[in-house]
């Protein structure tokens, strides 16, 4: 029997088993110094993921690997929880299917890990497979799949987390079927704990962005009705709304980075300008920069339109009889 893992990566798995399989490969090339274990998570994919993943298990390697399949398909949040109680490392790296992770990703990813600085989990750095489309590109110069400058938040396709401190906030929440807020509620539940986070440049992700415009918007869509929301599930009106001022709360979450900035016509204008200034002055051609601002603002309007749906959820959840709208 091979020598426990101190480390375990864990991939949710849905209808992606072409993707899913060159990931996988990526982790036979791993090079980590201390033992790890692998562990797929089938959303209950109906093409040929889970023969795809068996096949790979068959493979001689130098760690453990498992397939684990879901009753139902309940989401890429009730996925990574389903990983988290079955891991058998003290820390837990997440990664994603349309993900290559880098030689060094996993030792590296690891090392700002800190128990007594309390610092309980690290994103890393993603960059794109390929830029061939302007979604992927937009995406890129967005780092729209790295924690922001706050870091007070991870994001699933590359981060890890000490293990038994996810379980104890109940890892990420099941009940939100599509991806996005769920990596945000898990991260506000650990920061209201007293843990933070870290930022690793060196552990470094390939993200294969195969966005045409309708999965973009799709994309948008569900990070704002999953952040819209956990943020008024988790977060009081201060931590939603900064401006307001920290109101003395304890382990305050700064909801800048996930609230909507566009909520009217004038807050459209003053953004569009700025980040039209920001296009600019980083050197984009003018092709470049109107191609980027028409992708801003097809993004903000998808976050928008989610954000509110979450909201109203949310908001419905706390006023027994009121009428849910459809998720």
């Amino acid at each position: 029997m091979s020598s426990p893992p101190a480390y375990t990566v864990a991939v949710p798995a849905y209808n992606q088993s072409a993707l899913l399989l060159r990931l996988l490969e990526s982790f036979d090339r791993l090079k980590c110094p201390e033992p790890y274990e692998v562990i797929v998570v089938d959303d209950c994919s109906t093409d040929d993921t889970e023969a795809v993943v068996q096949e790979w298990l068959a493979r001689p390697r130098n760690y453990d690997a498992r397939y684990l399949r879901m009753e139902k398909n309940s989401g890429p949040g009730a996925a990574r929880s389903m990983a988290a109680r079955a891991a058998r490392g003290r820390i837990i790296a997440y990664t994603d299917s349309d993900c290559i992770v880098e030689p060094d990703w996993l030792a590296n990813l690891v090392r700002q890990i800190d128990e007594e600085k309390r610092i309980v989990g690290t994103g890393g750095r993603v960059i794109a497979l390929s830029d061939g489309s302007a979604p992927a590109r937009y995406l890129v110069y967005h780092a729209t799949l790295e924690p922001p400058k706050t870091q007070n938040y991870l994001i699933t396709c590359n981060c890890c987390y000490l293990r038994e401190p996810l379980l104890a906030v109940g890892a990420f929440p099941e009940d939100i079927p599509t991806p996005g807020g769920e990596d945000v509620a898990a991260s506000i539940a650990l920061w209201k704990q007293g843990w933070r986070f870290a930022y690793e440049p060196e552990a470094v992700i390939q993200h294969d962005f195969r966005e045409n415009m309708r999965k973009f918007i799709r994309t948008w869509r569900n990070y704002g009705f999953g952040c819209g929301l956990v943020a008024h599930r988790m977060l009081a009106k201060e931590e939603r709304f900064p401006e307001l001022g920290d109101g003395g709360i304890e382990n305050y979450w700064n909801g800048e980075y996930i609230r909507p900035n566009v909520t009217g016509v004038r807050s459209y204008r003053w953004r569009f300008a700025w980040h039209w200034r920001e296009s600019r002055q980083s050197g984009h051609t003018l092709y470049r920069t109107i191609e980027m601002m028409t992708l801003w603002t097809i993004e903000r309007m998808a976050y928008l339109y989610g954000w509110k749906q979450g909201s109203r959820l949310a908001k419905a959840e706390r006023a027994p009889g009121a009428r849910a709208p459809k998720v």
